[in-house]
């Protein structure tokens, strides 16, 4: 499974073997290698390999259908901005937000974005 996620998100991404291979620290023939399944990536090259699609490791050993890692996104996303508090992305404070919470968040996230975009 994993050297068909490979070349699947490799292709989506637009890039070639050799693009890849220069993100992840290999040769266009190990990404090759890959691919055709004839060699899998040891630990190390995963996680650049994942880093380099913008995937997870889960995803390509197949423990997982997400095939996107919407978090670290988001997260680059608002770095980029200039945002780095942390309150978005607080797991402890998010713990303990009731369902009814939650809706008033969503809600209150949709009314800011259509301020922003009135339809």
């Amino acid at each position: 499974m994993i050297y068909q996620r490979i070349r699947s998100l490799r292709k989506e991404r637009h890039l070639t073997q050799t693009m890849l291979a220069e993100k992840v620290g290999v040769s266009a023939q190990v990404v090759s290698n890959w691919e055709r399944q004839y060699t899998s990536p040891d630990l190390e090259d995963l996680s650049k390999i994942a880093y380099a699609l913008r995937t997870t490791a889960d995803y390509l050993l197949g423990l997982s259908d997400e095939k996107e890692d919407e978090m670290r996104e988001i997260k680059l996303f608002l770095k980029d901005k200039g945002y780095d508090k942390p309150v978005i992305f607080d797991k402890e404070a998010w713990l303990t937000v009731q369902p009814e919470e939650i809706n008033q968040i969503e809600n209150y996230f949709r009314f800011l974005l259509q301020q922003k975009h009135p339809s």
